[in-house]
């Protein structure tokens, strides 16, 4: 399984990362996103649809109440949040097994709770707390994204993040 880890100093690097990532979607990519409350994922994916040309990105937000949020840019972009989720059979009924094969790119929040959906060439990106300072020393901004995934389409995108935490990163 390739496996990257990145740290992120602020919420506009957490979403650097993602517009990055995003700008190399092609279209039909699973992202699964798992993190506790307030880790990054709306970010994440704020920035993800800003990367694939959408230009109303700033209204991207957790879709909790509606489920689920559609963004067009080059790519069209469904976002899933399964938190309230009683069972993965509801986001089945939404129609997720048929936008599986649209060819948009599908971001599901708190993915773990219906990851009987998930096909195996999802990427995984767990985000939690770092516990380290952000830029200007304030806590509780830094964040620690890993990406993960067993296939192999994913090896070539997470080598570019790999890279750009080298050179960029201090972990």
């Amino acid at each position: 399984m390739d496996r990257v880890e990145r740290l992120t100093q602020s919420a506009e690097e957490t979403f650097e990362v993602a517009r990055r990532l995003g700008e190399s979607l092609e279209g039909g990519e699973v992202l699964a996103l798992v993190g506790d409350l307030g880790s990054g994922k709306t970010t994440f994916t704020r920035g993800l649809v800003c990367g694939v040309g959408c230009e109303d990105y700033m209204r991207v937000n957790s879709p909790t109440y509606v489920l689920e949020q559609i963004y067009k840019g080059r790519l069209v972009v469904r976002h899933y949040d399964a938190y309230r989720l009683g069972n993965s059979s509801e986001l089945d009924e939404l129609g997720f097994e048929e936008a599986l094969s649209s060819g948009a790119v599908l971001v599901v929040e708190w993915a773990d709770r219906v990851d009987s959906l998930m096909p195996p060439d999802k990427l995984l990106l767990e985000l939690s707390f770092s516990g380290e300072s952000g830029a200007g020393g304030e806590p509780g901004n830094c964040r620690r994204i890993t990406f993960s995934s067993a296939s192999t389409i994913w090896a070539g995108r997470l080598a570019a993040l790999d890279g750009e935490r080298a050179d960029n990163d201090p972990v």
